[in-house]
């Protein structure tokens, strides 16, 4: 699976929340709790992986729920 970068800008909703963020703060922990956090990494894992599909597609975005929270990343 090939990484963005950790300068790479993304907008990540949780919950109807909407934050401008780095895959940098992503990973290391953006939000104050931890089911927040596990959440908004399990997004951009997922939209990792969907990137690298391998199909010649190009997704800039994924929505789902992880954790039980509803979550939305963008790639800005």
């Amino acid at each position: 699976m090939k990484r963005l970068k950790q300068s790479q800008k993304l907008r990540i909703i949780i919950s109807g929340v909407a934050i401008y963020t780095t895959a940098k703060q992503i990973r290391y922990g953006l939000f104050g709790f931890t089911n927040q956090n596990a959440a908004a990494q399990k997004a951009l894992d997922a939209l990792e992986f969907q990137r690298d599909g391998g199909w010649g597609t190009v997704v800039q975005g994924l929505a789902g729920t992880w954790e039980g929270l509803q979550v939305q990343v963008d790639i800005v």
